[in-house]
């Protein structure tokens, strides 16, 4: 005579349980897989600096970058109402194009991190 396998003897006699136990499971996969890509997020380091966009304020730039808000609004020639513009107006203010403003404040970045 042939034994019934474990899991349906299991099934057929504790079925809460064994529901229980597959909702277990399944929010264990999902933490687990939310945990990795978590991990994998924070081991590429380019999210660490990221790329200077017009939309970023002096602030926001200053933030990312560890560096003081006071100090990239004297390089960008803006010292005065640095809280809320974003590099665009401050461009837009000065009249000269926001590429030459964020590579300006790219390569003073990239001097003072080094």
């Amino acid at each position: 005579m042939k034994r019934p396998a474990p899991l349906r003897v299991l099934w057929d006699h504790h079925k809460p349980t064994m529901i229980l136990l597959g909702l277990a499971l399944v929010v264990a996969l999902f933490f687990s897989v939310r945990f990795m890509l978590h991990w994998v997020y924070w081991q590429d380091h380019r999210h660490l600096r990221p790329d200077i966009e017009p939309w970023m304020t002096v602030g926001y730039v200053a933030h990312a970058w560890h560096a003081e808000p006071l100090v990239l609004a004297n390089v960008l020639g803006q010292p005065e109402d640095i809280r809320r513009k974003t590099l665009e107006e401050i461009a837009h203010d000065q009249n000269r194009p926001v590429a030459a403003l964020i590579s300006e404040l790219s390569a003073f970045l990239e001097k003072d991190a080094q």
